[in-house]
């Protein structure tokens, strides 16, 4: 259930970004309101997947940088995990995420992690 809960908040929060000037964007679900809705749940499956099973590896290998940046380097981190997510969905024949140059979707990353974390605290069951 907690995964269904934070690829919801995962999707919900790919949506909004979306509507930014970010270089982030969704394609796919052009047969009807549900199916778009259907292509942001994947995604949001996607990298709600990818930051559980992939992030743990690449925040254990990014230690050292961490600690050098003083904890800035975690956002290049979201932003790897966000280019996981966009090259993971390549595969997708019918739903697929872009992104565009790096600062644009580090900024995109910083606020996708914002929207999850509030989204997160406010929905009851969506904390670990």
């Amino acid at each position: 259930m907690r995964f269904v809960l934070t690829s919801t908040i995962s999707a919900v929060a790919v949506w909004l970004v979306t509507f930014l000037p970010l270089d982030v964007e969704v394609s796919g679900g052009d047969a009807g309101p549900w199916a778009r809705v259907g292509v942001f749940l994947l995604i949001g499956a996607v990298m709600a997947a990818a930051n559980a099973f992939i992030r743990p590896i690449v925040d254990a290998l990014a230690l050292p940088f961490k600690i050098l940046t003083l904890g800035l380097f975690a956002l290049v981190v979201s932003w790897f995990m966000l280019w996981v997510t966009a090259w993971l969905t390549t595969l997708v024949p019918w739903a697929e995420l872009t992104i565009g140059a790096f600062w644009e979707t580090l900024g995109a990353a910083l606020l996708i992690s914002i929207i999850s974390s509030v989204l997160s605290a406010v929905i009851p069951g969506a904390r670990r």
